[in-house]
């Protein structure tokens, strides 16, 4: 009982040398700040984004030009092509940059539907702008 006691004392003090180390290993919180600023990844998939959501509207143009009744269908599909484009770019380190090209695939998306229903006028691109420049913000965080 004396031998345990004794080593029940030494692995105590040795526990406390131990816990000091551990905030040594706290070298953690220099990857908290990365995501305040983006990484490459992040910066290059808002690029990609950015080429893909340009190459999709012009598409889109396009397609305007054919005029109902095909042109409606035309427009539709370039829109949905342009959603599912950018929907391979929404898994990045950034939530907020995810997020945002998710916005501007939704409102994409939306479009397409709209545009296959054969509105009688062309339907409004507001939510895409504004989905659009919440992706340029996103993008623009460093």
């Amino acid at each position: 009982m004396i031998v345990m006691s004794g080593c029940g004392d030494d692995d105590k003090p040795s526990a406390g040398p131990a816990a000091p180390s551990a905030p040594a290993a706290t070298s953690v919180p220099p990857v908290t700040p990365a995501p305040a600023g983006l990484d490459e990844a992040a910066r290059k998939t808002c690029a990609t984004a950015e080429k893909d959501i340009t190459a999709a509207l012009k598409e889109v143009a396009e397609a305007e030009k054919i005029g109902p009744p095909a042109g409606h269908s035309a427009v539709s599909a370039q829109y949905s092509a342009g959603a599912a484009t950018l929907y391979t770019h929404a898994f990045t380190s950034s939530d907020e940059v995810n997020g945002a090209v998710k916005g501007v695939a939704t409102a994409m998306t939306d479009l397409a539907d709209t545009w296959a229903k054969a509105p009688g006028k062309s339907p409004s691109k507001a939510d895409l702008t504004t989905a659009r420049d919440k992706l340029k913000a996103a993008c623009a965080a460093d």
